[in-house]
């Protein structure tokens, strides 16, 4: 299929992808350090490109005495009838711990490549454990992996792209607020442009819930909605 590039199409969409609410009885002081609101334990987004759904990107939250489990599931599948010409599937479980991401383990199916990725914290350093690539150690206590959903992520210099695990340097333009549709309504949402090694657009609402995303890829527009 000529108009997606196995290598690369996540990273940017959602591996590299993809606010969201953590569950029910969230201590404060978590939602307060990860910028996301209490109440909900799951959200999934309807991906669309050029306006045409292609599948869908979820993720359920859960907790566990101090940690916080955040599964990812996506699922994308191009074709012409019933003819399928790209497939794409990532899960991908983080773990954070007080507002502070530990580790994350990915396995990705890009339309029959395979990726597995392992990052763990290690005192001040993250050490990533990836295949096929090789090892190494990054020493940014802060860096956060591309699943977007914490509104800090629009802080970061540096992103970890969780579909094969390789640093991101990034450039992030706050533009201010604006109108989003999100779960069947209009909401007011920040709106941030990112640049560098990822160029994509994300809107965060006023609760710091990570509700819409855009980018653009091989002269199509990919748009993520919130159901």
């Amino acid at each position: 299929m000529t108009a997606f590039s196995r290598r690369d199409f996540l990273t940017t969409a959602g591996a590299g992808l993809l606010g969201a609410a953590l569950p029910a009885g969230l201590a404060t002081r978590e939602a307060a350090a990860t910028g996301i609101s209490d109440g909900d334990d799951q959200m999934t987004f309807q991906v669309l490109r050029d306006g045409s759904e292609i599948g869908t990107h979820r993720l359920k939250f859960s907790q566990e005495g101090r940690r916080t489990l955040v599964d990812i599931d996506i699922d994308l599948e191009v074709g012409v009838g019933p003819l399928v010409l790209y497939r794409y599937v990532h899960r991908n479980r983080e773990v954070w711990e007080d507002g502070r991401f530990m580790r994350f383990e990915s396995r990705t199916d890009d339309d029959g490549e395979t990726y597995a990725v392992t990052a763990e914290r290690k005192a001040d350093d993250i050490v990533v454990d990836r295949r096929p690539a090789e090892d190494y150690r990054i020493d940014r206590p802060d860096v956060l992996p591309t699943s977007y959903w914490n509104e800090a992520t629009v802080r970061q210099q540096v992103l970890l792209d969780t579909q094969k695990g390789r640093k991101m340097a990034v450039d992030v333009a706050d533009r201010g607020w604006d109108q989003v549709e999100a779960a069947g309504r209009t909401v007011r949402a920040r709106k941030y442009e990112v640049d560098g090694d990822l160029r994509l657009t994300l809107w965060y609402d006023e609760n710091g819930r990570w509700v819409k995303l855009i980018f653009p890829f091989k002269g199509s527009t990919f748009e993520y909605v919130m159901r």
